[in-house]
């Protein structure tokens, strides 16, 4: 079956050279991208809007259907898959980008059929950069249009931002929607793009606007593009650009300024319970490295075993202000040394209390020195030896702006021996 338009591959080297010059980031505009028959069939086959292929981010039914198992749809659609999939698209796609070895997502995650209805719009966004499940990066979006009937003023034209967080200075690339035209554009963190809502006029309320989209990606990518994961991050509408004091508020413009306002606090709750959720997992972990670092085996030399959990020590050999272990000697033991070091950038010196099997001690650390904590002990086989010590002062590495450890470290152990 023919995929592509058969004029298409004469056009690679001067879409190539488009890609490459498009501004405001890398784009390109494609007529007549896919075969004149499939295309009609295609649209033919596209499903209907259905409310549970139209929920959006905070579970609401929106404006937009979404059909990601797009290969069910029909034997057309299946077959369209099936061709995405393969070297010799992936490859054609690489010669116009310039983006070697990409990779095709075969759960189309948040891409398939799109299907969007009177009213709906999409803010100006950057897409999640990482495919969840395999990590792979998200490098370009392709998207083919199915609308036969379309004009600037009915909103919903494809719209390329330089910077959507100034409207004053934004610049706009704006591409209509029109059947069988393909657009593909690089997804980095300035590919900002959107569309305003769509406003059809009373004749063409039956009109959808309506694309497939289709998502390429690499297991790697350059390291001046790299980011560190992300979702969608959008840049909701401020107030419109014709709104001037004194103006009499109809009607209309009112129920305008309530939408956006209500698409904005909507963002914002939604952003809220994202927090939430990672506040969440990120508590869960720092309680999972407590529970780690409770059962981290202290580096103690002798013939001794370690009793019970370790309390305040970090395998790289810096302690907490608080520091608790035990441990049961296996053989006749006559004593314990710890030679500590406290850090010179310590602010005053460290009056540590300290308890070893009961016995209370007092010692002074000077920041930048190193120190021996002696105990004498004539203890059996089988004996356990509780130690605690508490430090009034510490310092976090992050502080200093040296480093992105911002753990609280008091000193660090050198040694510890059971003699």
């Amino acid at each position: 079956m023919n995929i592509l338009h058969p004029a298409l591959p004469d056009k690679l080297p001067a879409l190539a050279h488009e890609f490459a010059h498009a501004q405001p980031f890398r784009h390109v505009v494609i007529e007549n991208f896919l075969e004149p028959e499939l295309i009609k069939r295609l649209l033919a086959d596209f499903p209907s809007f259905e409310e549970r292929y139209a929920r959006n981010e905070v579970g609401a039914v929106g404006g937009k259907a979404v059909r990601m198992d797009m290969p069910d749809i029909s034997p057309d659609y299946a077959a369209l898959d099936r061709y995405l999939q393969t070297p010799a698209f992936l490859q054609t796609i690489s010669q116009i980008t310039g983006i070697p070895d990409l990779l095709y997502d075969p759960d189309y995650v948040g891409g398939g059929t799109h299907e969007n209805v009177h009213g709906q719009g999409l803010d100006p966004h950057v897409d999640f950069n990482m495919l969840p499940k395999s990590n792979w990066h998200r490098r370009l979006n392709l998207i083919v249009y199915l609308n036969h009937e379309w004009h600037n003023d009915w909103g919903g034209c494809l719209d390329l931002h330089q910077n959507p967080w100034n409207s004053e200075s934004d610049e706009i690339k704006t591409v209509l929607p029109l059947f069988n035209r393909c657009v593909v554009f690089e997804t980095n963190e300035i590919s900002w793009h959107g569309f305003t809502a769509i406003d059809l006029p009373a004749d063409k309320k039956q009109l959808t606007r309506k694309s497939l989209a289709i998502y390429l990606y690499t297991k790697d990518r350059p390291a001046a593009e790299t980011a560190p994961s992300h979702g969608t991050i959008y840049v909701p509408a401020g107030l419109p650009k014709d709104l001037l004091p004194g103006q009499p508020l109809d009607e209309a413009r009112w129920l305008e300024l309530r939408r956006r306002f209500a698409q904005l606090r909507g963002q914002l709750k939604f952003l809220y319970q994202r927090e939430l959720k990672f506040s969440h997992d990120y508590a869960e972990v720092l309680a999972a490295l407590d529970d780690a670092r409770a059962n981290t085996g202290l580096p103690l030399q002798g013939f001794v075993v370690g009793e019970g959990a370790v309390r305040g020590y970090w395998p790289d050999g810096w302690v907490a202000q608080e520091f608790t272990f035990a441990f049961r000697a296996t053989r006749k033991a006559r004593g314990l040394t710890l030679d500590v070091w406290a850090p010179p950038k310590l602010s005053g010196e460290q009056d540590l209390a300290i308890e070893i099997d009961g016995k209370g001690y007092s010692l002074c650390l000077q920041p930048g020195q190193r120190t021996s904590i002696k105990h004498q002990g004539d203890w059996s086989a089988g004996h356990i030896c509780h130690v605690s010590i508490v430090a009034p002062h510490s310092w976090a590495p992050s502080s200093t702006g040296e480093s992105l450890d911002n753990r609280a470290l008091a000193y660090r152990l050198i040694e510890a021996v059971v003699e």
